[in-house]
């Protein structure tokens, strides 16, 4: 097992179930997580490797989730212009040079996106086949390729948090600082000072990144008291966590 910490400024995660990046998940989901270590890897084609969705995996949301909306426009299909727009400047055609690369006969509208702010996440990997190489790029801090949190336009940052002992354990109540999973549900002990949402996310892609397994969890504003659940105790240099895999 091996943990390593996220954050950056931004982040954007997109459920692959969906057809559009307007809506972000509050975590990122496994497909997003093997991504990231794919790219600190320098794995390009990842899909093609079992390995990176065979493992397990956990988030624990370090910073509360904040969330903004902002309205932004897409151009139309701009690279179906390129061509033409380089043969205008060829020209010197400057009446359609400034038309640009927008269809006017179809304007676009303004499509709303949401981003999350100052996101921090400790995850958790169980059982992945290139452990050992992993936690050695996270101790030397290297990325071979860019690494963003969702979106390329998000760069973010991670270190590697050293693990000291886990063990699985069932205990009497327990406060799981991770998800749960939705069939956990009949063990919360519910607190009203809690939030509790259900979330759906895809976790793993075909090598044409189409989802072909799914799952769903259980999120808190803060910590789900459980009793008789059975989750891994982690002890890390800094806490102990309780935590679920999927």
């Amino acid at each position: 097992m091996l943990a390593f910490e996220i954050w950056g400024k931004f982040a954007s995660f997109r459920d692959p179930f969906t057809i559009s990046q307007n809506i972000s998940l509050p975590i990122p989901p496994k497909t997003t997580v093997a991504g990231m270590m794919a790219s600190i890897l320098g794995v390009e084609n990842y899909f093609d490797d079992k390995a990176f969705s065979d493992f397990e995996y956990s988030v624990i949301m370090i910073n509360p989730i904040r969330k903004k909306s902002f309205s932004q426009n897409y151009i139309n299909d701009y690279t179906s212009k390129v061509q033409t727009q380089l043969t205008n400047l060829t020209k010197e055609d400057y009446k359609k040079i400034g038309v640009g690369f927008r269809d006017k006969k179809h304007p676009q509208k303004p499509i709303n996106r949401e981003l999350l702010l100052n996101p921090r996440y400790l995850i958790m990997i169980k059982d992945f086949k290139y452990e050992n190489e992993l936690s050695q790029y996270l101790k030397d801090k290297i990325s071979k390729f860019s690494f963003y949190l969702g979106n390329s336009e998000f760069a973010g940052n991670f270190k590697f948090i050293e693990i000291i002992k886990t063990q699985e354990v069932k205990l009497k109540e327990v406060k799981v600082n991770s998800f749960i999973l939705e069939n956990d549900v009949s063990y919360i002990d519910f607190k009203e000072d809690i939030r509790y949402s259900s979330l759906s996310f895809a976790t793993a892609l075909d090598t044409n990144r189409r989802p072909i397994s799914s799952a769903s969890v259980i999120l808190g504003s803060q910590s789900i008291s459980v009793k008789e659940l059975e989750v891994y105790s982690i002890e890390t240099i800094d806490k102990v966590y309780y935590c679920r895999f999927l």
